[in-house]
Order: structure tokens, then sequence, then C-alpha cells
């Protein structure tokens, strides 16, 4: 997944530029993953660009690549920041059009609502999936899951 390291390098300027430690663990050996390539790399940015807009301190965004054989082969890529978690109950709703988990008015975070939703619509059709877990105000990892 050269792909996923390439999306790193290409954005991580901006993050560091905005204060940001921004750490990959990327497999030295590529991984294989069939599909649309520049697709795939907006679902990257999107996964990374919603980590830095509900990042608090410590700035901190963590983007991994874990590779399963159970149940079936797929490649995960995880984008994990320290921010102010998701909502309880807003898991799967932060995935929908124009749905921002935070009150964006008081908070000051600028967003349409349509990242993860394209990021998911991506993933799937790739027949892959995008999910988030997390607490609140314990950050957050941003999934997706290709075979």
């Amino acid at each position: 997944m050269s792909l996923v390291r390439e999306t790193a390098d290409t954005y991580r300027p901006h993050l560091e530029a905005n204060g940001f430690q921004f750490d990959c663990e990327l497999p030295e050996n590529a991984l294989f993953v069939e599909g649309d390539r520049d697709a795939l790399a907006q679902v990257v940015v999107n996964l990374l660009s919603n980590a830095e807009k509900y990042s608090d301190s410590p700035k901190e965004i963590a983007l991994r690549i874990e590779q399963h054989s159970n149940p079936l082969p797929h490649v995960d890529v995880k984008v994990l920041d320290r921010g102010l978690g998701v909502p309880d109950g807003c898991g799967e709703k932060i995935f929908e059009q124009f749905i921002v988990a935070h009150d964006s008015l008081s908070s000051g975070i600028q967003g349409s609502g349509l990242g993860l939703t394209l990021a998911r619509q991506i993933a799937r059709a790739h027949a892959a999936m995008c999910f988030m877990r997390g607490a609140k105000a314990e950050g957050a990892v941003s999934c997706c899951g290709c075979h």
C-alpha cells in the first residue's frame, strides 16, 4: 500500500505546519489492495482531515496499517487521534451526510459533514468498510478495512 505512504507524505507538511505530531506505522513490504488509487487516497485524506479537525491537546495523529488473515485476508488502515472522541450514540451517525458530531458553531470546527460520508461510500464501492471507534474525550480511531 505505497498509496498510503505517498498520501501520508503529502499530508505530513500540512499537519506539522499546524503543530501536529504525525506518526506513521506502515509495513516495509508492500501490501496489495485492488481498487481505484485516487479514490482510496481520498479515503485516507478524509480520515486524516477528520482527525485533524477534532484533535485537541496533545496534537497527535497516528496512521497505521495492519494486515490480518482471519476471517478473510484484509488490511486495516487506521487513523488515531487524541481529540474530542465520538459522543455516545454517534458512531454510525457521523457517516451520514451533513452530520457533525460536535456543535461546530460553539467549537469553531469547520466542516461540511461530508468527509466521512464520502470515505464510507468509497470504501463500500471497494467492498470495504469504514467505521469509527472511540469514547468521548479519549480520541478516536477511524478505520477502513480493505480486502
